[in-house]
């Protein structure tokens, strides 16, 4: 039991840092090739923060989580199988491309306000979705709005830690200079937070066809292969 959770929980931060990757690699290329925010979508200040305080703390949530209560239920993993199927790469490189496009999205529109409000708009947008995809990453194919993480005062922490991180930048002077951002109006807020709960309603759409998925290879029954006389 323990060491299939420690797996389980290895295999859901290789997908959430995966997905990361693969957000940063599209954001710069797209900032490049349509000139937002000047070619760069984050300064590098920017990186270490979303990478050390807000993506941290969402590792930590995820590489630390209780085991699923059907862990064991589940069919062992083949032996030959790779850790990320095609599926899931799939799936992390279309949440990734997401990702990006609603980061690089907002930043673009907010230019008009200035090169400080977009440059803030991508940090807290693409913060915010690093916190809705840990949430969703906690289980490939589980729904991530049930109450698991209610009951675990440790999640409540680690993803409230990494949210306080994010809102933090934007309005204490010191890391505003420090990173070049500046405050945002509740409108500018609630856009940035319904994208990312749009992200994580987009996952879930997903994870509905990965169970059905799941549920239709479980009840086909296996086709043997007559033995030999």
């Amino acid at each position: 039991m323990r060491e299939r959770g420690i797996y389980d929980n290895l295999f859901n931060f290789i997908r959430f840092q995966m997905t990361s990757l693969v957000a940063y690699i599209a954001s710069y290329l797209g900032a490049a090739f349509f000139f937002i925010t000047g070619g760069v979508p984050f300064a590098p200040f920017v990186v270490l923060c979303i990478n050390f305080l807000v993506q941290v703390p969402v590792a930590l949530a995820l590489g630390f989580d209780k085991p699923a209560p059907d862990l064991m239920e589940r069919t062992p993993r083949p032996l030959g199988q790779p850790v990320l199927t095609r599926t899931q790469w799939a799936h992390i490189g279309f949440i990734g491309l997401l990702t990006a496009a609603g980061t690089l999205f907002l930043a673009a529109v907010a230019e008009a306000a200035g090169i400080l409000v977009a440059a803030t708009m991508a940090f807290v947008v693409f913060s915010l979705f690093c916190v809705s995809r840990g949430l969703s990453c906690r289980s490939e194919t589980k729904s991530a709005f049930n109450r698991d993480v209610l009951h675990d005062r440790h999640q409540l922490m680690l993803y409230g830690l990494a949210l306080l991180l994010t809102f933090l930048p934007t309005e204490l002077n010191f890391l505003q200079r420090g990173l070049g951002l500046t405050s945002l109006g509740g409108d500018q807020w609630l856009l940035c937070i319904g994208f990312a709960i749009a992200l994580l309603l987009v996952d879930e759409v997903i994870k509905v066809f990965l169970r059905s998925q799941r549920e239709h290879e479980a009840t086909t029954p296996a086709i043997g292969v007559p033995a030999e006389v």
